[in-house]
């Protein structure tokens, strides 16, 4: 519900309008219509209650005001209210069976009212104070809820109703978060059509663990509609359509070149992985304003800020003679639909198997050394394995089974060059025998990202991955139910 929520806000946003006459257009009008057609009868039905309910309630009034004048003979103790200085004074009469004064109380009542009169000031006693302002507070809250409840009798089922909606939203909101949440907005399903041609050019040209970042800046591009999906018709890849805005007329050409010039943004701004958010914001930014603002904001400002970016907008606008260069707001506008934007989750993942493989392409077939007892290897191995031992050649790309962060990285025993990530307050993983490492302690990493390199280091008779899975502290079997391959 989380996501439909998250999705019908991004399809009535201001910047992403469906195409004229598209299914998506069709459904937002004959919502917004209904929509009206509702708040129009509703606020009429409202409307109509709300009259009612006044109606009921002066009449109510009225009732009582009577019932005090016929029981005037009654009245056991007069209060006096002062109109101003040197006038009359107006008595209004108070039931006996309302409150009983003593003489006493009576007399001093009198004295008072007399000093209000001659302008003389009057000192309460903080108790006699708080005495009062709780009588006036259980008035106004027993007035109010009588109001209400014969609000919700005159309105009828009518304002019940409202009565319960307005409690469902608020419940809504609470269990689903609001616009200002850390939550990302989740792409279309026309950017999420084209994951597998993404991930194809991502991986051919050396950034595969950018997909995402990928998917989001198709998502603020274009939704995913068009024939230059990725707005790639102006850069310096495109060789092959006119250099003008949407001049591309083949989606795939557009993400080649797209995903080309965002690799250049990504590799001028020296974005370290994924979760290197300032880098990342940088390169985003010179994606949008083009590559030359990447070395224009390291020399002038050190890095991506917003008013930088600013400020270069207004240089280029100027040398130009336009009105306005470039979207200011981009990186705020692409970091909405990037998961790892706001780096604030645990496990998110729930898959056939809660981990990513550590080796991409990995088989049963490749494991050497299964969790639990076995003979030592060699007689250097433990006997008790507490992890997989999956068999591949020296320099083979090991990757984080989950996001997290690095909590260790450097040699380790007999473990050699390893790493731990620490996934949630009570899961990590274990990478032991590797040959590099890529990723340094306090580091945030996300599922799939290269962290390091198959090796042979510390207790090892030979190149491969030790991957051990740790709950709570204690090791478990990978293979049941933490991990999905083939055979």
């Amino acid at each position: 519900m989380k996501h439909s929520y998250a999705r019908t806000k991004e399809l009535v946003e201001e910047k992403q309008k469906s195409t004229e006459g598209s299914p998506a257009e069709y459904a937002v009008n004959r919502l917004s219509g209904a929509g009206n057609t509702l708040m129009r009868k509703g606020g009429g039905k409202f409307n109509e209650a709300g009259g009612k309910s006044v109606t009921v309630l002066k009449n109510e009034i009225r009732q009582r005001r009577q019932g005090i004048k016929d029981k005037g003979a009654d009245i056991s103790r007069s209060s006096y209210t002062v109109r101003r200085p040197g006038t009359k004074i107006k008595k209004a009469g108070r039931s006996s069976n309302e409150i009983s004064y003593s003489a006493n109380k009576h007399a001093l009542s009198k004295r008072l009212a007399q000093k209000r009169l001659t302008g003389k000031h009057v000192k309460y006693s903080g108790v006699r104070k708080g005495a009062v302002r709780a009588i006036h507070a259980v008035r106004a809250i027993a007035a109010s809820l009588k109001t209400l409840f014969v609000f919700l009798f005159a309105g009828g089922w009518i304002a019940v109703l409202a009565v319960v909606i307005c409690c469902l939203f608020g419940a809504a909101l609470y269990f689903f978060g609001d616009s200002s949440s850390n939550d990302y907005l989740p792409v279309s399903a026309e950017v999420e059509s084209y994951t597998p041609v993404i991930e194809k050019y991502a991986k051919e040209y050396g950034i595969p663990e950018y997909v995402e970042l990928i998917k989001a800046v198709m998502m603020q591009e274009s939704g995913g509609r068009g024939t230059d999906p990725m707005q790639a018709s102006e850069c310096s890849f495109n060789t092959k359509y006119p250099k003008k805005p949407n001049g591309i007329t083949d989606p795939e050409y557009s993400i080649n070149c797209g995903i080309q010039y965002l690799k250049s943004a990504i590799t001028a701004a020296g974005v370290q992985n994924p979760v290197d958010m300032d880098r990342i914001k940088l390169a985003l930014q010179g994606y949008n304003f083009g590559v030359g603002y990447i070395s224009w904001a390291l020399e002038n400002h050190g890095g991506y800020s917003k008013a930088g970016a600013v400020e270069y907008s207004k240089q280029q606008a100027k040398k130009n003679g336009w009105s306005s260069y470039g979207d200011t707001d981009y990186v705020e506008h692409v970091l909405r639909y990037y998961p790892y934007g706001n780096y604030s989750y645990d496990v998110i993942f729930n898959g056939s198997g809660k981990l990513g493989l550590p080796i991409a392409g990995m088989t049963q077939g490749n494991i050497t050394s299964h969790f639990g007892p076995r003979s030592s290897p060699g007689g250097i191995g433990s006997t008790n394995h507490q992890g997989l031992d999956i068999g591949f050649p020296t320099g083979t790309k090991v990757l984080a089974c989950e996001s997290g962060t690095v909590t260790s990285a450097g040699w380790n025993g007999g473990l050699g060059k390893c790493i731990i990530i620490r996934h949630s307050n009570s899961l990590e993983t274990v990478y032991g025998h590797l040959s590099k490492i890529n990723v340094s302690k306090g580091q945030k990493v996300v599922r799939g990202q290269v962290i390091g390199e198959v090796g042979n280091t510390g207790n090892s008779t030979g190149p491969h991955l030790h991957l051990g899975v740790r709950v709570n502290g204690s090791y478990v079997n990978p293979e049941k139910g933490w991990l999905s391959m083939g055979k």
